[in-house]
């Protein structure tokens, strides 16, 4: 036995493998298109309770196999072959898996070595860091990150807006360390109130903010009317008709534009002050790029309206890579903005972006503009909540099995930078949220009868602590896990001396 009366390691438990098969089917609905909010509070747990009932380096490549397994069928779905390569698929599954263990692995050997309830941290800190570090370098960006699978609590998304993604992947695997921490002394009220009272305050102290920022938020001065649309029936791969053949591909894309000019002409006379439109949808021939911005310049001066749009510039002649950007002219007819997508662009293989956000002043607010995957990289998005930006454009194209995942990313942003959303989906779910994540308005592209958006959007943001400080959250548990390995040496001397 242990001074704190646990059992030593690896502790005896004849359901081992039983916790571990719960794990891995809970895991099924930890992320991706079957998500269940509940799920990843418990994976932890009960992948914490294998991996502390077998030797470290047994139950290492146990649970890399079973990740291994639940990453095969989640990405199956959410990673078509059409868009993503096997290889790219088969290196993020195993890369993905065997790092993904780590933080099982460190608290399989270092919290034993940790008295008392310090030794919750111990998971919750390593796999935070391990999270962080691995989604910041990762070119698919937070794609995955354990904090997605919180959308719809409101109260408790509020922490992303002081802490980012990182608060809340610690809240959730501090719960499943501390549970099994108060599992493995038999729940014996002595031993563990410290431990329940402790998480209790602090669970309890996040949901009293975020329910407080939601009750008392400060309403917005006045809103913008915005329409975003997008078209049925167009009918064509695009990408593909260009490099077949450059003329018919310049004969239907102009008539893909006069139906999105004539469809924001009729929402600019319905009252429509600013029009978004999805991403693509102004795909042209680099010959045709000139012709089709002075065009959306004129209507705008002719109906006094903000328009922005997503135009994708492809190169018939040569080895030019395409471009993919959003253009918004103001009611004068100048172009205000010109943003480069910067995220995903070694999957489409157009030109990659600055990663710099921009932003326009109209009359009532500051707006800033992405593109889709522009909005998993909180680093660049994070500039909206800096540089004082009110409503974020990003227009957005999607694939189905991905569409409503992709959609419920995008508003940690919203919450995270303090401005409010309009993200309009070609092949996707748009949506247009306030500062908090509060639905303003959803429209599914595959189930729509009319696939038109049209929202009244708060022209104020908010300053949000997160947008001050950054990852200072995340890097903190960066560098506490050093010091919580150099607090088990220290203790570990220390129970051999006695």
């Amino acid at each position: 036995m242990t001074p704190d009366g646990t059992s030593t390691f690896p502790i005896a438990d004849r359901w081992s493998y039983s916790w571990l098969v719960l794990g891995g089917i809970l895991g099924l609905f930890a992320f991706g298109q079957w998500t269940i909010p509940l799920a990843p509070w418990f994976v932890g747990l009960f992948f914490i309770r294998f991996m502390h009932s077998q030797k470290p380096l047994r139950g290492y490549v146990i649970l890399s196999l079973v990740r291994m397994g639940l990453a095969t069928v989640i990405l199956g779905q959410l990673m078509p072959s059409s868009i993503f390569p096997p290889q790219v698929r088969y290196v993020v599954i195993i890369l993905g898996s065997l790092s993904g263990v780590l933080p099982y692995l460190a608290d399989r050997m270092i919290a034993p070595r940790i008295k008392g309830v310090t030794a919750t941290l111990v998971f919750p800190v390593t796999y935070t860091a391990w999270e962080f570090v691995t989604l910041t370098i990762n070119p698919l960006g937070t794609f995955g990150a354990v904090a997605y699978s919180q959308y719809g609590n409101l109260p408790l998304m509020q922490l992303v807006s002081v802490t980012g993604l990182s608060g809340l992947t610690f809240m959730i695997t501090w719960f499943a360390s501390t549970v099994n921490w108060i599992w493995e002394r038999s729940f014996s009220w002595p031993a563990i109130r410290r431990s329940v009272a402790v998480y209790a305050a602090v669970i309890g102290f996040v949901l009293l903010y975020g329910g407080a920022r939601l009750v008392f938020h400060a309403s917005s001065a006045g809103t913008m009317q915005i329409a975003c649309f997008s078209l049925r029936g167009l009918g064509a791969d695009f990408r593909s008709l260009a490099r077949i053949d450059g003329v018919a591909f310049r004969q239907k894309t102009r008539g893909v534009h006069d139906r999105y000019f004539d469809e924001t002409r009729r929402q600019a006379d319905s009252g429509a002050q600013l029009i978004l439109w999805p991403e693509a949808a102004g795909i042209c021939a680099s010959e045709d790029e000139t012709a089709l911005i002075e065009r959306g310049r004129q209507l705008a001066r002719e109906t006094h309206i903000y328009l922005a749009m997503p135009l994708f510039i492809q190169i018939l002649q040569g080895n030019q890579p395409p471009e993919n950007k959003l253009i918004v002219v103001d009611p004068a007819g100048e172009v205000v903005l010109e943003h480069y997508k910067y995220g995903g662009n070694q999957f489409e293989g157009s030109v990659l972006g600055n990663g710099v956000l921009q932003t326009f002043q109209t009359p009532s607010a500051i707006v800033g503009g992405v593109i889709c995957w522009d909005m998993d990289f909180p680093r660049i998005v994070n500039q909206a909540g800096r540089n004082g930006t009110d409503i974020l454009l990003a227009p957005a194209n999607d694939w189905e099995a991905v569409s409503i995942t992709h959609a419920h990313m995008a508003v940690f942003r919203a919450i995270e930078n303090g401005v409010s959303l309009v993200r309009q989906a070609k092949n996707g779910l748009s949506i247009a949220t306030d500062p908090y994540g509060r639905t303003l308005a959803t429209m599914d592209h595959f189930t729509a009868s009319e696939r038109l958006m049209i929202a009244q959007i708060p022209t104020t943001g908010i300053t949000t602590v997160y947008s001050v400080i950054g990852d200072l959250f995340a890097w903190a548990t960066v560098i506490g896990f050093p010091l919580l390995v150099c607090l088990a040496v220290v203790e570990s001397r220390r129970s051999k001396q006695n």
